[in-house]
């Protein structure tokens, strides 16, 4: 077993269970925010294949607030705070944010204490920028994304950032944390499925929603960052896995097959922008 893994204490696990609440499953929303923009600069990261040398693309950040029943979740916290005295400059990329995920809260009048649970998709500084500012919410993460923010190795050599953790992951003891293994219903009554997507990152995974009128949706995590990323099933040079990667573009596409979902590229800005703004929201 990882060392890191035996030492975390058996309470903090115990203390993150989730039961399940729901005889019935209950109503489901989401929110779509907005959680920065980024200019590509060097668009040939992202295929290992050597397509895009010279082009460049605009992305978006995009987190998802989604009420189940009477608990408010996040879907991913977007960009560091950082990024408000943008736009930065770090290497090819150029990013900025506008907003943060606490000031959006506040036009739907929450505040970071109504949030229960925080689920990231993966360890990466555009995804888990603000997960700090929900220290009171139940982390969500794969098993083998905490294994990976505790292998400095790999962390290193996969922009992995244990720092955007420390609300929740301090030293080797978890604080609220749910573990997951795989893909997992979180409830228990098939309205929000995890769905692990190595490759990316060893503990990379999707979301499956199930709404009462818009039907099943598809949050892709970074499995594809843009529409022709996907068409051309490319794989990004910094990916941990080639091989997982491509294993994964399968399986969550035979996923989209199987139940006709409507899938969410979360870096598309043509994708996110088909979502209702909030106060809106899909369900």
């Amino acid at each position: 077993m990882n060392r890191f893994l035996a030492t975390l204490t058996v309470a903090a696990l115990l203390c993150a269970s989730i039961p399940s609440l729901y005889a019935a499953p209950p109503e489901v929303k989401m929110y779509r925010l907005d959680c920065g923009h980024m200019r590509l600069g060097d668009k040939a990261l992202f295929s290992d294949a050597g397509l895009y040398k010279g082009e460049q693309q605009d992305i978006v950040m995009s987190c998802y607030l989604i009420r189940h029943g009477k608990d408010w979740i996040l879907w991913d916290t977007g960009l560091p705070k950082k990024y408000l005295k943008g736009p930065l400059t770090e290497a090819s990329f150029t990013s900025k944010l506008d907003r943060t995920i606490v000031d959006q809260l506040r036009d739907l009048k929450l505040g970071a204490k109504d949030i229960k649970y925080v689920i990231v998709s993966h360890a990466h500084f555009d995804h888990a920028g603000q997960l700090n500012d929900f220290p009171n919410a139940t982390l969500i993460i794969q098993r083998a994304e905490l294994e990976a923010i505790g292998n400095t190795k790999v962390a290193l050599e996969h922009h992995i950032q244990g720092d955007l953790f420390t609300s929740h992951i301090s030293g080797r003891t978890l604080k609220r944390v749910r573990l997951v293994d795989g893909d997992v219903d979180l409830f228990g009554d098939g309205t929000l499925k995890t769905i692990h997507i190595p490759g990316h990152t060893p503990g990379s995974m999707a979301l499956l929603i199930n709404f009462k009128n818009a039907g099943p949706y598809i949050l892709s995590g970074d499995q594809w960052h843009f529409t022709e990323n996907r068409q051309r099933n490319q794989v990004p040079a910094y990916n941990y896995s080639h091989d997982d990667t491509l294993k994964s573009s399968k399986k969550l596409e035979d996923l989209v097959s199987q139940t006709h979902a409507t899938l969410v590229i979360q870096h598309e800005p043509t994708d996110n922008a088909k979502l209702p703004k909030p106060p809106a929201y899909l369900d």
